[in-house]
């Protein structure tokens, strides 16, 4: 334990953010709600006015509840990751509760479940792109099952692809993709997509082959069809070609 009573004011405050600062703090306060957080996943979103804007997005989640997860949004796994948003993610029952200008908030996650936008994190074991991890695959069909019938709203407060270097701006609103492009079977950048891949030593590609022969042909498949009704209301860019978006608004303060 430090001992700090015979240091100069200048000296004590040399400590911050060093090594023996930090594990003091680990040995002395509680990080309960961190330690919570049991999931990682890894997928894209982008700016909800701008679907050129697209940024990779590495979710820390805790189940708060049956129908509610909450995740912190680093735009990494590195221990240098930015903290540039939060996401919660709810039932598609809870969804279906909300009011239709609340709903315009959310985006589903149907489609990048299937073609395999969203997977889990970083596998511990070694995996190779000419032969994905069949224990990783396998292991993370439970969290794709019950992922698929979710939605979310996710508000990024840092935009690492102009403001690398310090949050800047007003929050965004964040939107998920929900059908191909031309160049993209997934509506990504080719590029990052493949960046992503080599990262984690995943093959996108096979996940999406495999998971077409275990998800419920739910509102949606890898082809584009699929059986079932898509629950309106969510998916605002997507849908309607506008969105909402966050305005600062200077206003009088309540005393």
């Amino acid at each position: 334990m430090l001992s700090l009573q015979n240091l100069s004011t200048n000296a004590k405050h040399s400590l911050y953010g060093t090594s023996a600062f930090n594990m003091a703090g680990e040995a002395i306060m509680s990080f309960a709600p961190i330690n919570a957080i049991h999931q990682h996943l890894c997928a894209f979103h982008y700016y909800a006015h701008d679907r050129t804007r697209q940024i990779e997005a590495h979710h820390f989640c805790h189940h708060w509840s049956k129908d509610l997860h909450q995740c912190v949004i680093y735009d990494s796994d590195e221990p240098n990751a930015r903290l540039i948003g939060i996401e919660y993610i709810i039932s598609e029952n809870l969804f279906k509760t909300l009011d239709e200008q609340e709903k315009r908030y959310w985006h589903s996650h149907k489609y990048e479940v299937c073609v395999s936008i969203n997977v889990t994190g970083k596998p511990m074991l070694t995996k190779t792109l000419q032969k994905p991890d069949v224990v990783n695959d396998m292991a993370e069909q439970p969290a794709m099952l019950e992922l698929q019938t979710t939605y979310g709203k996710t508000v990024h407060t840092w935009q690492p692809d102009i403001h690398p270097d310090i949050p800047l701006g007003s929050p965004n609103l964040m939107m998920s993709f929900t059908a191909p492009t031309p160049t993209s079977p997934s509506g990504i950048n080719p590029s990052q997509l493949q960046a992503r891949d080599a990262k984690l030593g995943i093959s996108t590609d096979a996940k999406r082959e495999l998971r077409a022969g275990y998800l419920p042909n739910y509102g949606v498949s890898v082809d584009g069809e699929g059986e079932g009704v898509e629950v309106e209301g969510c998916d605002e860019g997507e849908r309607r070609g506008s969105c909402l978006q966050f305005v600062a608004e200077e206003r009088a303060v309540k005393t």
